[in-house]
């Protein structure tokens, strides 16, 4: 089982990134979608929130389903759902109905999210925790190079065809992904008849509710997952609006992030052979809040978008690969129901991302905010770090350090 999943890695890779695709595409259209409907830049920024809010729900439905019929059969219908979904996006502009356009993004993470949830049962079914790190590890490589290529493509295809053309790429994305699924393995063999039941439901993800290093876990997860769609929602409008840029060069500019992530996840991998991942973990806290303190210090310098949005996120990307993966072996380790467990944690990480997004509705959009959130979402992670260590000085936690 162990070579097949190897075997499909850039299944795996394309599965993991699905809904944060889905989610930054479009991103460098966003002033120009307030444009077109006529809306203020908040206005414009639900299409993200509703996206979360689509996202989270989905890691709770994916569970029982992929219990229920299989992990593949859960992955067809998710993929199937994104493509109809892309379609919805494009017929708003159309129809020139912008609640349309809510209702598809809505759909269209609920399709999507079932590439992150699906990617972690898989790994944790056919891995031990140590190779599991490490794997995950190398998967975070998509979040780096496959988003950052899709605001790239969003910018290009924006400035050359229009908003639109943005998802008809995304249903092209789908198109590719439910091909590839086609090749994974099966990892239920045999399905739980029972998982969609109610009173199994409320057994299967009440258990999970009561580990507490999933749930400290899954909130790490969210705190760095929160850079990602802070800056997909504030910085559109900061480079584009205030700082000149087109959305070309936006899109052109997105690939400086990415490689902080694509070293930090080597360093990760690398590193879960001689660390543990608490150490790790509070690495990665302290090279995200730099970054941060970067971008902070950039603004107050006037100093040219490349710094200020481009330069400092590479910086707080490297850091924050160390935490996510770490984090999300730590919130697995213990958890026997892998499904639930993993349906649980990436709810906990996404809805924790969609409660930061939806407070940005309610502050000055102001260039300052976004270091400020960050410096702050640094400093919550920090406590949560400390009270994983506390309860692994007086529990113990799994060992993840490679022996």
């Amino acid at each position: 089982m162990e070579t097949k999943t190897q075997l499909s890695f850039l299944t795996l890779l394309l599965m993991i990134s699905f809904a944060s695709v889905n989610a930054v595409l479009f991103t460098p259209a966003l002033p120009a979608i307030a444009s077109f409907f006529a809306i203020s830049t908040a206005c414009a920024q639900q299409t993200i929130t509703w996206f979360l809010v689509g996202y989270a729900m989905g890691q709770l439905i994916y569970g029982p389903l992929a219990n229920r019929f299989g992990r593949k059969p859960a992955l067809y219908f998710g993929i199937l759902l994104q493509i109809l979904s892309s379609c919805i996006c494009v017929y708003s502009g159309i129809f020139h109905v912008y609640s349309v356009l809510l209702v598809g993004r809505f759909l269209l993470a609920l399709g999507s999210g079932v590439g992150l949830k699906m990617t972690f049962t898989l790994i944790n079914e056919t891995s031990d925790p140590v190779k599991a790190n490490q794997k995950i590890s190398y998967l975070m490589i998509a979040f780096a190079i496959t988003p950052g290529l899709g605001v790239m493509i969003g910018g290009i295809l924006n400035t050359y065809f229009g908003w639109q053309s943005t998802f008809y790429a995304g249903a092209i994305y789908g198109i590719i992904l439910l091909y590839l699924v086609r090749k994974l393995p099966e990892t239920k063999k045999i399905v739980d008849k029972n998982a969609l039941k109610i009173k199994y439901l409320i057994n299967g993800y009440g258990s999970q509710v009561k580990n507490l290093e999933l749930i400290s876990g899954g909130m790490l997860m969210g705190g760095a997952t929160c850079f990602v769609y802070v800056f997909a929602a504030l910085a559109p409008f900061i480079a584009i609006n205030k700082l000149q840029m087109n959305s070309s060069s936006y899109g052109i500019a997105n690939l400086i992030p990415p490689i902080g992530l694509v070293l930090g996840s080597l360093c990760s991998a690398q590193f879960a052979k001689k660390y543990h991942s608490t150490s790790m973990i509070r690495s990665g806290i302290y090279i995200a809040l730099v970054g941060s303190i970067m971008m902070l210090t950039f603004i107050l310098m006037n100093m040219s978008a490349l710094f200020i949005l481009f330069i400092s996120m590479m910086i707080s990307y490297f850091g924050l690969s160390l935490v996510f993966a770490n984090a999300s072996t730590i919130a697995m380790c213990h958890a026997t129901d892998k499904a639930h467990a993993s349906a649980v944690m990436n709810f906990i990480n996404m809805g924790f991302v969609t409660l930061v997004v939806l407070g940005l509705g309610l502050l000055p959009n102001h260039v300052l905010l976004m270091p400020s959130i960050f410096i702050c979402i640094c400093g919550f992670m920090f406590f949560l770090f400390k009270l994983i260590v506390k309860r692994e000085n007086n529990n113990g936690l799994c060992t993840l350090q490679a022996r």
